[in-house]
């Protein structure tokens, strides 16, 4: 041990012979039925993810699987069967797909072998052989792939009864398990192709090459830039060894619009707030995960609001709301919305209905009952309004569509409606030709038909009157424009003191295009008339509280955390996390920084030391500062078995590290800030 002396903590009083038993009290006695709708709320959304997520790529997986089918059939001796997986810039789908083939596997039990290497599995040839070896041969699922293989002990046991010890980096191990257990094929996966060393990417797919007579290799290369770059990293003997076929899959984007799509079912009991729903989706562009790390986001939000929330017990069966504890309903009362409901009551003079409210708890479950039911019949009428408005941009031509994500960004925050993208949407409608106008109207009608879908009033109608008008113009092949059309526009050039001035003027229009206009108005204002009644913000919903959730520092502290920040900050300001009257700045003032003091933690006191040291710290300087800090009071030796306890905790965290220059230094790694 570096550091000998240690010091000896003694409690001052014994902990008591029998642990006491404490019962949930208060909004805690909500906690194992919160914990319950939770877990029935998220295992329907995570079916529901992973039903999309697996369609999504269901062809190419039936491609890839195809191929490794073909590859046994057919064998080329020489030559590995290597499936070169497209995943583009993000590079994060490959794995999902090696995912579903390793299912197949399971589930048709076939005699196959499926792992995968990453960059690091091994940072030579040889370390790379003995991951490769032990992940095939070994019967325990689930071995990581950072595995530490030590050099040491390369023999291992002959599983045959004579000949000679093999090395754990042999492929003739990985032979005798092949032919023991008659394995069909040996699928090896890379997931982060570009991230190998050329070389070494190389030299391993020679050497399978050149196993590929006596083990039945197969290759799946996840690619996230062009088969070129691929073919220039590698030798001219490994290219000659592969035999590739390219698949595309879908891009990591379009997953993520999946899973934000089964996010906002109608059947949704929670929703995600729009600041929280723009951040996951800013670091999912940002940081490029893989989008079940993009699903993990997603059920720890909702984990947050569940075990966090108390109130979030009212999103169980109806039929349980009647026996919720009375410390919830006095909670009811302190929202903020709910206060806005009864300042409204009182506005319209309803104070007998506010007092019963106020008065009866039994009279506010039903009401937090009936107003939940409510607000999310709103949300997902909001959500299937969304679904129309892009089935309104896919009609219409030369109009971007915009993702599912972002409209509902806009939606949840309240800035869609009365939007420019809503204006500019009615617009381009009301200059659409016959055409596209009937065939939207026809796709409206059959998307009427599902759950909580807006529906334009006498649709059927209007589109009888549109075929009927459309039908008495059998003798012109022009569609009927509307007087909004560009091309019943002309520009008028007039000269006035000897300038050009160009103005527009409506073209005369046909009785038939008249009449057009007339209905095209009607079917506006309806679309319009969806759009202002169904496009809400959900902070104006009562109890929205209860099921919007939109916080954003559990998640950010979680998915995207700063420990070196906390860090310097507890060291530096031990008063922000200890909250004592001891090591505060004094005056009462947070602003004032932390001043050395005897009373502080001795970590925080050689940290601040350390601060105002040089990048080289004489150890014994460093020791006399410390002391005179913590002042002649104490015993020198435990003075010193402080110093050393905080020397060591500093270089545990990785703040110092000894230095060869001068044995009696200690050298300085991090700076504050950087």
């Amino acid at each position: 041990m570096e550091y000998e002396k240690v010091y000896v903590f003694q409690p001052e009083s014994e902990r008591p012979a029998k642990r006491r038993r404490v019962e949930p009290q208060g909004l805690q006695t909500s906690w194992r039925r919160r914990r319950q709708v939770f877990d029935r709320v998220w295992s329907g959304q995570q079916q529901a993810i992973d039903a999309r997520l697996d369609g999504i790529n269901a062809s190419t997986v039936n491609k890839v699987w195809h191929f490794l089918e073909r590859a046994v059939l057919d064998e080329q001796p020489g030559r590995i069967p290597t499936g070169i997986i497209l995943t583009g810039a993000d590079g994060a789908t490959g794995p999902g797909i090696a995912k579903q083939v390793a299912e197949r596997i399971r589930v048709g039990k076939h005699r196959r072998i499926l792992l995968s290497l990453s960059s690091s599995s091994g940072t030579n040839l040889k370390a790379l052989l003995k991951t490769l070896i032990v992940k095939a041969t070994s019967r325990r699922t689930g071995s990581s792939d950072d595995e530490e293989l030590d050099d040491e002990d390369d023999e291992l046991r002959n599983p045959r009864s004579t000949g000679p010890k093999l090395l754990n980096y042999d492929l003739q191990l990985l032979q005798d398990h092949v032919r023991e257990h008659r394995t069909e094929q040996v699928i090896i996966t890379f997931e982060d192709t570009e991230a190998f060393d050329g070389d070494l990417l190389s030299e391993i797919i020679e050497l399978l090459g050149c196993w590929q007579d006596r083990i039945p290799f197969a290759c799946l290369f996840n690619i996230a830039t062009s088969i070129d770059f691929l073919q220039q990293r590698l030798s001219k003997a490994a290219v000659k060894a592969l035999a590739g076929q390219v698949f595309d899959v879908a891009l990591s984007s379009v997953e993520v619009e999946q899973v934000c799509e089964a996010m906002f079912d109608t059947d949704t009991p929670l929703w995600l707030g729009s600041a929280l729903m723009s951040t996951m989706l800013e670091r999912q562009h940002d940081y490029v995960v893989s989008v079940d790390s993009f699903a993990a986001a997603m059920k720890y939000a909702c984990m947050s609001h569940f075990y966090a929330n108390a109130l979030s017990v009212f999103l169980g069966l109806e039929a349980e709301c009647h026996d919720i504890a009375a410390d919830h309903v006095v909670a009811v009362r302190q929202l903020g919305s709910f206060k806005t409901y009864a300042r409204r009551l009182l506005d319209d003079h309803q104070v007998a209905v506010l007092k019963e409210h106020l008065e009866s708890d039994t009279a506010l479950r039903l009401l937090v009952r009936d107003k939940v039911a409510k607000g999310r019949q709103k949300l997902s009428a909001m959500v299937q309004t969304l679904k129309v408005i892009r089935l309104v941009q896919q009609r219409l031509p030369h109009t971007p569509v915009s993702s599912m994500s972002s409209l509902y960004v806009q939606a949840m925050s309240g800035k869609l409606i009365g939007s420019p993208l809503i204006r500019a949407l009615l617009l381009t409608i009301r200059k659409a030709p016959s055409n596209i106008v009937v065939t939207l109207l026809r796709d409206l009608m059959a998307f009427h038909t599902e759950k909580h879908t807006p529906t334009i009033p006498d649709c059927q109608l209007l589109l009888t009157r549109f075929e009927d008008l459309i039908e008495s113009q059998k003798h012109s092949t022009k569609p009927l424009r509307s007087e909004d059309d560009s091309q019943n526009t002309t520009l008028r050039t007039t000269v006035v003191a000897q300038k050009v001035e160009l103005s527009k003027q409506k073209s005369a229009l046909s009785e038939q295009d008249k009449k057009y206009t007339e209905l095209l108005g009607i079917l506006t204002s309806g679309i319009e008339d969806i759009f202002a009644s169904n496009l809400v913000n959900p902070t104006d919903l009562i109890f929205h509280e209860i099921f919007v959730y939109d916080l954003k520092s559990p998640y950010r502290e979680v998915f995207t955390p700063r420990p070196r920040h906390a860090i310097e900050r507890a060291l530096a300001t031990p008063h922000d996390y200890l909250d004592c009257d001891c090591c505060g700045s004094g005056q009462g003032d947070e602003h004032v920084e932390a001043t050395l003091a005897a009373t502080q933690p001795a970590t925080a006191v050689l940290y601040q030391l350390y601060l105002e040291s040089g990048s080289l710290i004489n150890a014994s300087d460093l020791w006399q500062a410390f002391q005179a800090v913590l002042g002649d009071g104490g015993e020198e030796a435990e003075t010193m078995t402080l110093f050393q306890r905080a020397l060591a905790e500093l270089r545990y965290l990785g703040m110092m590290k000894s230095t060869r220059k001068r044995v009696d230094h200690v050298a300085k790694v991090m700076w504050q800030g950087l």
